[in-house]
């Protein structure tokens, strides 16, 4: 729906593709940080409260390292999705990946598609390689 709807506005090429994944992803990010934030165990942001801490410094030493694996995680596997959805937008007029993709397949050459799908499969690669060291880094 985005991607229709900024086409229209920005017209045909990757600016209006780049706009529609990153207005998605902003409200999708967004609503699962505010969940992952509010179902934080509230304990240690009590007890930091009830030191005279204020409440920056309560959120920045009490909530953000009891959240912030669970937030990588979202971030990275949202940076995947958007490699993947990025496909299906060129496919639509929006430019990236996929209009690379539709451009050889149309033309039948099948090792530059190859090439294509080679790349995206190594960038989803490299996502889920980085999101897992993250993950594990951040949980010691």
């Amino acid at each position: 729906m985005w991607a229709a709807l900024l086409l229209i506005s920005a017209g045909l090429g990757p600016f209006a593709g780049t706009l529609a994944l990153a207005v998605h992803t902003t409200g999708v990010l967004g609503r699962l940080f505010a969940e992952a934030i509010e179902n934080a165990p509230p304990e240690p942001g009590f007890a930091l409260r009830a030191q005279g801490v204020g409440p920056g410094r309560v959120f920045v030493y009490a909530t953000l390292p009891q959240v912030l694996p669970q937030l990588m995680s979202y971030s990275l596997y949202r940076w995947e999705n958007n490699i993947r959805a990025a496909a299906v937008l060129g496919v639509v007029g929006a430019g990236g990946l996929g209009q690379l993709l539709a451009f050889h397949m149309g033309l039948f050459q099948m090792d530059k598609t190859a090439t294509i799908l080679a790349a995206m499969l190594l960038l989803v690669a490299i996502v889920d390689a980085s999101s897992f060291a993250l993950r594990r880094w951040l949980t010691r």
